[in-house]
């Protein structure tokens, strides 16, 4: 029997009220898995020397991938932003509803399937056979593909740089979730949301919680230790006017790669009527959300506790004069004068980024 508090979740009916760009360029291609093929939206210009960014969007209770894209139309924006997008489809269940199988809240309700070891597999599939920018790999999702996009994060945090959750919420329980790696989080609500509400709830023993909550959750992952600050409003919604929506940064202490964002669209609803800003603001967020890039070693720091100094001192001298390539700083092939330039330069605590 379908949970009555989700029935209705996302339509077809909202998804198909905005229809997408089609002034833009795009080149499709379909990604086979063991579901049937998925559409794969690529630059039609693609920079030959770069890999690019991929982005995997998530369609909510009831919806389909197609309604999802006109919804979003996150494709308009595939050639200038020069990244992939992907939009697959959930599978069905006994009621002919496509849903993804995300929190335990939302939306798998017994059917026992992996989409979270399905949407990974999709993920390396389009990695094998694509250039695609490791660093920068993002799930984005609505409702239950919000939950979804969550779900992805908890479990695949090597893989996933960042994700945003519109309308969807991350585990209740933290413990239910254990990333091994911090993710970027963005939470998306409509403060007047009647459907997955904005201040969270339960629903009989079974809970989500609210936007506000569900990114002070992440934080906790990310390992912040500041208060949230608030950033510039932005106007993403066309029926409301001005500035609608409020943004709340919690960065300060995080791990480099686990900023925590909301953004509350005061009056919104569970489908706001999205102006252009969304996508270009959404794109932005999540393509300058990638991981960082590998810190440099410290090259001099031959003991290997962090620190250049007397020890790593002594241990260059006893090189002297020989061809090591560990004391070698200077790539010149003997360890000498040059090398012991390079080696007082860095001289004190190796940097942390």
């Amino acid at each position: 029997m379908r949970t009555p508090i989700l029935c209705g979740m996302i339509t077809g009916g909202i998804l198909l009220g905005q229809m997408p760009n089609t002034s833009h360029a795009y080149d499709t291609d379909q990604v086979a898995t063991d579901r049937g093929n998925v559409p794969l939206y690529l630059p039609s210009n693609p920079n030959p020397d770069s890999a690019l960014p991929l982005v995997v969007s998530l369609h909510g209770y009831t919806s389909s991938g197609n309604a999802h894209e006109n919804y979003f139309n996150l494709r308009s924006q595939v050639d200038d932003r020069q990244f992939m997008l992907c939009v697959p489809n959930g599978l069905q269940n006994n009621q002919g509803d496509r849903y993804w199988n995300g929190t335990d809240y939302c939306c798998g309700w017994g059917q026992g399937t992996d989409d979270s070891g399905y949407l990974r597999g999709l993920i390396e599939t389009i990695i094998a056979d694509h250039p695609v920018d490791i660093d920068s790999i993002h799930v984005v999702g609505h409702s239950n593909g919000g939950f979804m996009s969550y779900r992805m994060a908890c479990d695949h945090p090597d893989l996933v740089s960042s994700i945003a959750s519109l309308a969807g919420a991350t585990f209740a329980d933290p413990n239910a979730c254990t990333p091994s790696e911090p993710v970027h989080v963005l939470q998306i609500h409509g403060t007047d949301d009647s459907v997955i509400r904005f201040e969270g709830r339960c629903f009989l023993f079974n809970c989500y919680p609210g936007a506000l909550e569900s990114i002070e959750i992440w934080s906790e992952y990310n390992q912040c230790s500041g208060t949230a600050e608030a950033k510039a409003d932005l106007d993403l919604v066309g029926n409301i006017s001005g500035a609608e929506t409020s943004r709340l940064l919690l960065s300060e202490g995080c791990e480099k790669s686990g900023a925590c964002e909301l953004w509350a669209i005061n009056g919104g609803n569970h489908g706001p009527s999205f102006n252009s800003n969304f996508r270009r603001e959404l794109v932005d967020w999540l393509l300058t959300h990638r991981k960082p890039a590998p810190e440099e070693p410290c090259s001099s720091d031959f003991s290997g506790d962090d620190v250049v100094d007397g020890t790593d001192l002594t241990e260059l001298i006893a090189a002297w004069g020989g061809s090591s390539s560990i004391h070698d700083l200077d790539g010149d092939g003997t360890v000498g004068g040059g090398d012991l330039t390079v080696f007082l330069a860095a001289w004190g605590a190796c940097p942390t980024g």
